[in-house]
């Protein structure tokens, strides 16, 4: 061989190495990085943890069970709650005050990124989503996020439970209802 077709084959088994072992690290399970995560002082997530963290909608299949709901669902006390750590939290910051969006996105529209059902909705908000969204994980205890995520809900621009599976093949997006009832898809947040 020349040096160019060795170099290319070096390259070659170096790439498949390494993807070897990323899948190997990305294979580890979540009860792993659950157990770890509370190690590290982190609370524990419970069923959200059997979330993926990152997926965007319509881009992996979905292999979870189809509800996961919100422990808050119906109590309009958990909403009031969560609309004042909405404030207290300053998310008006960059969703703005009446969460139609700003610097992020508009939380009560049809259109998320990572998925609106309440368990996607409480993930990004545990773990934080790339380009500025903060992970309140280490700050909130769980049924403070459960809350932030009854009151999201209330805006009506999210999807029932059982939509998880929809919402992440990006099945969902000409579908209205939100928190009163149908379900709706958000692609962008």
């Amino acid at each position: 061989m020349d040096g160019i077709a060795r170099t290319a084959v070096v390259a070659v088994v170096a790439a498949v190495i390494a993807a070897g072992g990323t899948a190997w690290v990305m294979g580890t399970s979540h009860q792993d990085h659950a157990a770890s995560a509370t190690g590290r002082g982190l609370p524990e997530e419970g069923a959200p943890a059997r979330v993926p963290v990152g997926e965007l909608a319509g881009a992996a299949e979905a292999t979870l069970p189809d509800n996961v709901p919100n422990p808050f669902e119906g109590d309009a006390g958990a909403a009031e709650e969560g609309h004042r750590l909405y404030d207290r939290m300053n998310c008006a910051g960059c969703h703005g005050y009446k969460a139609k969006g700003g610097m992020g996105p508009d939380l009560t529209d049809n259109h998320w990124r990572y998925g609106g059902t309440p368990v996607q909705i409480y993930k990004s908000i545990y773990e934080g989503r790339p380009k500025g969204m903060p992970a309140w994980g280490r700050a909130l205890p769980s049924d403070s996020i459960w809350q932030l995520t009854s009151y999201i809900e209330s805006l009506g621009g999210s999807f029932p439970a059982g939509s998880y599976h929809a919402g992440m093949q990006g099945d969902l997006g000409d579908q209205k209802g939100g928190a009163q009832g149908a379900g709706k898809g958000k692609t962008s947040k």
